[in-house]
């Protein structure tokens, strides 16, 4: 996600935020990915997460609650206040998940929750392999996206006046392109869209890892 998104992000954080609050209470299943995506980094002995793209921090939230040592970045420097009044016991600070300020294998596991929403198909191998760099072995990585629908360019969204373009991604072509970073396709799933959630498509999730993990209980 460019500069200019993160200036959309900017305008409409409060709302989104509002709007998105307890995201997780109403989507139970989404809920359990996430947690078990958890667990796979604890049970690797996994201590320490990234949630990039963290929006106002309710994916942080989860993996926090769940044991891990949890930080978040996200370009929008209003979602990282939010954020971090929200869950002052996570670590957040503004930056490009294209260009993150962590040393090599920094972290256990990256979780980026609907975080390549704006990032263009051909674009997602040197994303991931950002997300790779910052991932010790077997390194776990969570994706979760908008999937079986065409491109959507919203001109007013929460409120507000703005220039959004929302991409649907192919689950294979995401899976392809994790195999070029160097990473391992461990699960995939698809859930239908809800109506009563006001969601416009599928939801997508798949969970990787960058290491064997044959040696780690």
């Amino acid at each position: 996600m460019g500069g200019r998104a993160y200036e959309q992000y900017d305008m409409i954080a409060g709302e989104y935020a509002r709007t998105f609050a307890g995201e997780f209470e109403s989507r139970p299943f989404d809920r359990a990915i996430l947690r078990s995506f958890a667990d796979l980094a604890v049970r690797s002995g996994g201590t320490r997460a990234l949630d990039v793209g963290c929006g106002p921090g309710e994916a942080a939230a989860e993996l926090a609650s769940c044991g891990l040592s949890t930080e978040g970045v996200d370009g929008s420097a209003a979602m990282i206040a939010l954020a971090s009044q929200g869950s002052p016991g996570v670590r957040f600070q503004t930056a490009d998940m294209f260009d993150l300020p962590f040393a090599a294998g920094t972290f256990d596991a990256v979780c980026a929750w609907y975080s390549i929403i704006h990032t263009p198909a051909d674009a997602l191998p040197e994303l991931f392999a950002e997300y790779r760099r910052v991932l010790a072995d077997p390194g776990w990585l969570l994706l979760g996206f908008q999937t079986d629908g065409a491109t959507a360019v919203y001109d007013h969204a929460f409120g507000r006046d703005v220039t959004l373009t929302f991409l649907r991604h192919d689950t294979a072509a995401v899976c392809d392109a994790l195999e070029v970073a160097g990473f391992t396709v461990y699960a995939t799933t698809k859930r239908a869209r809800q109506a009563q959630l006001d969601e416009p498509t599928a939801q997508a999730m798949v969970i990787a890892h960058a290491g064997d993990i044959d040696h780690h209980p």
